[in-house]
């Protein structure tokens, strides 16, 4: 597998148990196992690809840099 469809599951895992998570909510029934494996897979994803930030995000650091 290469690592953009590894990627592309990993935010399609996430998405089904973020919609468990959500009915189990609803329901009023207790979601710790889901939890946990929402963080494992958050991690995962951090790991793989990290957010990409904007370069108005990068101009807005920059320009911080200098105010303090």
């Amino acid at each position: 597998m290469s690592k953009y469809e590894i990627v592309k599951s990993l935010k399609h895992e996430i998405r089904k148990i973020n919609y468990v998570i959500d009915q189990k909510i609803i329901q009023g029934m207790p979601y710790y196992r889901e939890s946990r494996r929402h963080r494992f897979l958050t991690s995962q994803l951090s790991r793989l690809a990290p957010p990409k930030v904007s370069w108005f995000g990068r101009s807005l650091s920059f320009m911080a840099m200098f105010m303090f």
